[in-house]
């Protein structure tokens, strides 16, 4: 009876234990899923990426790609047309040698301007979309083209270019006493006027009466330097109707 009881007595205990073993193993685990919590909660939550929504924000962050220029086809298609035309001009015909010299300079001045451009361009196009200067393609609206970025006011550049060359040629070829001296500046000085009217325009969007009003002053320069005739030919039918008929079929200006 005794040893009985005894083992009743073991396996009580052993009992006891095991659910307080369990009890704690418990206590355990839900203070380590409290701590797990609290340090969760203190810290900050994660970045979150922002994607694009759409594709059309995707393809309006993307700037547009500018196609390099490929100086072999240049040099090709140059040389076809101007080879009949150097032939021309420096074996078939005779023609003074200064002028042969003026033509020379000006060719080569003329290709170094062309290449010096097509340099330009890719880089100007960089700083123009810096200043949100673009446009979209209409004609491609629709489309993943259409979504790219077209940079604007790029004449800038060609009309710089321009003028660089046109200000070295004068200087290679008149002289002094040239007779086209001030007729070619004030030319060169309405260029230069037409060009910044639109630059400015591309800017500034400049209403129509006013671009209608610029573009008679910037040729004054060249008009009051005109030193050659004003003669006109009038028309046949309208001969009949000159007020002078002393004239004849001409009418000066």
């Amino acid at each position: 009876m005794t040893t009985m009881k005894e083992s009743r007595d073991r396996g009580f205990l052993l009992q006891i234990a095991t659910v307080n073993s369990k009890t704690a193993k418990e206590g355990q685990r839900a203070s380590a899923m409290a701590a797990r919590k609290r340090g969760a909660s203190k810290q900050p939550p994660p970045p979150t990426e922002s994607h694009p929504k759409t594709s059309e924000s995707t393809a309006t962050s993307t700037d547009p790609q500018i196609t390099p220029s490929k100086p072999s086809k240049i040099i090709f298609f140059s040389s076809i047309f101007f080879l009949p035309y150097l032939y021309l001009i420096f074996y078939h015909y005779r023609i003074e040698t200064e002028l042969k010299k003026s033509i020379l300079i000006n060719a080569s001045l003329s290709f170094a301007g062309f290449f010096i451009t097509l340099m330009m361009i890719p880089v100007a196009s960089r700083y123009v979309l810096k200043r949100n200067l673009f446009g979209y393609d209409i004609n491609k609206k629709g489309t993943p083209q259409g979504l790219v970025k077209v940079p604007e006011s790029l004449g800038i550049v060609v009309g710089t270019v321009f003028l660089v060359v046109a200000i070295l040629f004068q200087y290679f070829n008149f002289t002094s006493d040239s007779n086209w001296l001030v007729e070619y500046n004030a030319a060169l000085a309405s260029i230069c006027f037409m060009i910044l009217l639109g630059f400015v325009d591309d800017v500034l969007d400049i209403p129509w009466r006013v671009k209608l009003l610029l573009p008679s002053i910037a040729a004054l320069p060249l008009l009051m330097a005109y030193a050659g005739h004003t003669t006109i030919m009038i028309p046949k039918p309208l001969v009949q109707y000159n007020w002078n008929r002393n004239l004849g079929s001409r009418m000066d200006l």
